[in-house]
């Protein structure tokens, strides 16, 4: 579920840096103290939420300026719910000693003005599976912000939903992201 929300944060950020302010072929890394990646799961009875800062995020940019690829990693251990149980059982239900990273890489991004739609393949619990999300991007204070969410099926990647109390979470796993970008002075 962690990784799926690395994945998505890293798309977004790619698709926001501002072309003209860079060279060609030049890649940027998330700044991690000012990016974050989260993922939310339902259960009748209540919410779970986990964040991680722990992660690579790094965007490509072609010969024309464009942001031309991104590449995302995490460690699916670094997910932290605030419940050092919940997140125990989560890295069991996800295999996570198994499938210890998730892992994005675009095959295509354009961007519409400052919103974004990446597509790329995503491998979680050792299931690559082709996605695709939209992101915003903003300038502030010399620092490109990329933004999105997205949603994803457990099932689709072979996950089996817990259960609390005989109930199975959802099926929808949401992602969201906030990726900062440094963007050098010219």
């Amino acid at each position: 579920m962690t990784f799926i929300c690395a994945y998505i944060s890293l798309f977004s950020c790619l698709l926001l840096i501002a072309p003209s302010r860079f060279a060609a072929g030049e890649k940027l890394s998330a700044l991690k103290g000012d990016s974050k990646i989260s993922y939310e799961l339902s259960h009748p009875l209540h919410k779970v939420e986990a964040t991680t800062r722990d992660f690579t995020c790094e965007i490509e940019l072609s010969e024309s300026k464009e942001i031309s690829s991104v590449k995302f990693s995490a460690d699916v251990t670094t997910f932290d719910s605030g419940n050092s149980n919940r997140d125990s059982h989560a890295m069991e239900v996800i295999d996570a000693i198994s499938y210890p990273d998730v892992a994005f890489q675009s095959t295509g991004i354009s961007a519409d003005g400052d919103k974004l739609t990446v597509t790329g393949n995503l491998t979680f619990h050792g299931v690559t599976k082709r996605v695709s999300f939209n992101a915003s991007r903003k300038l502030v204070d010399g620092k490109l912000i990329v933004e999105g969410a997205a949603a994803l099926s457990l099932t689709e990647f072979k996950i089996d939903r817990p259960a609390l109390l005989a109930i199975r979470v959802d099926d929808t796993l949401k992602i969201s992201f906030v990726m900062a970008f440094s963007v050098p002075r010219n």
